[in-house]
């Protein structure tokens, strides 16, 4: 493994994809389709599977690293591009502003939840925790017409939640929790939920401030605080009787 030169790489390609082939499940290809509504082909392979292969890409150095992700991002497989995120995290902490910039250009194919979560949570999250002159461009992305790349915004907060750092995921949810998209929706929702699990009452107040937020947003933030379901059903009720 390692090498630069374009037959090294279209070797490492094969290696790994030899090694999938091996793997590879048919009916849990078709159902993993399914389930992720994913455009792209599938082998059927298990996470845990995927991460045992790439970790042996790790010597590579940046550029090469670079080049293999670019030829396993674009090659229409699902599991390939998974893959090209689990490589390119190995290297975010070394190379955090380069692969910030080396994704944006790149960010348009990612089209599922998955592909969507794994690059925010694992490395645009963890970029954007130290270096958080990101901010702008986070928020800039949470006005994407795009909306995968709105649904990035909110969810590559999570590192930040973890650091007890809320500011920007109340920010962004303050406009998102009315998106009209429902992966949008459930993001907005699970890090509403991630941050009341630091801070329980201005979860509980922002709540109660946006009451009239999307459903899909509401159930996942308020799957800790089942209280406050009642309360909007009776405000719905109360706002249905004054429109009558």
């Amino acid at each position: 493994m390692g090498g630069g030169g374009e037959i090294n790489k279209m070797a490492l390609v094969e290696e790994i994809r030899s090694a999938y082939s091996k793997i590879k499940d048919k009916e849990r290809a078709v159902n993993s389709k399914r389930y992720l509504k994913s455009n792209y082909n599938f082998y059927g392979l298990r996470v845990p599977d995927m991460r045992k292969v790439m970790k042996e890409y790790q010597n590579l150095n940046f550029h090469e690293a670079l080049k293999l992700f670019d030829e396993l991002w674009d090659s229409e497989n699902h599991e390939e591009m998974n893959s090209a995120l689990y490589l390119l995290e190995g290297y975010v902490k070394k190379y955090p502003l380069e692969i910030w910039k080396f994704l944006m250009q790149r960010i348009n194919k990612a089209t599922s939840w998955d592909l969507v979560d794994e690059m925010s949570t694992k490395i645009l999250g963890e970029i954007l925790v130290k270096n958080i002159n990101l901010i702008n461009e986070i928020k800039e992305m949470s006005l994407s017409k795009n909306h995968w790349i709105r649904r990035i915004s909110i969810v590559s907060t999570l590192p930040l939640i973890r650091k007890n750092k809320l500011e920007l995921t109340w920010r962004l949810a303050e406009n998102l929790v009315y998106d009209e998209d429902i992966y949008v929706q459930k993001g907005v929702g699970w890090m509403l939920r991630e941050a009341g699990k630091k801070d329980r009452l201005t979860l509980r107040n922002f709540i109660l401030s946006y009451l009239d937020m999307k459903s899909y947003a509401f159930s996942y933030s308020t799957e800790k605080m089942i209280e406050l379901r009642k309360i909007r059903k009776e405000k719905l009720k109360e706002h249905e009787e004054k429109e009558r």
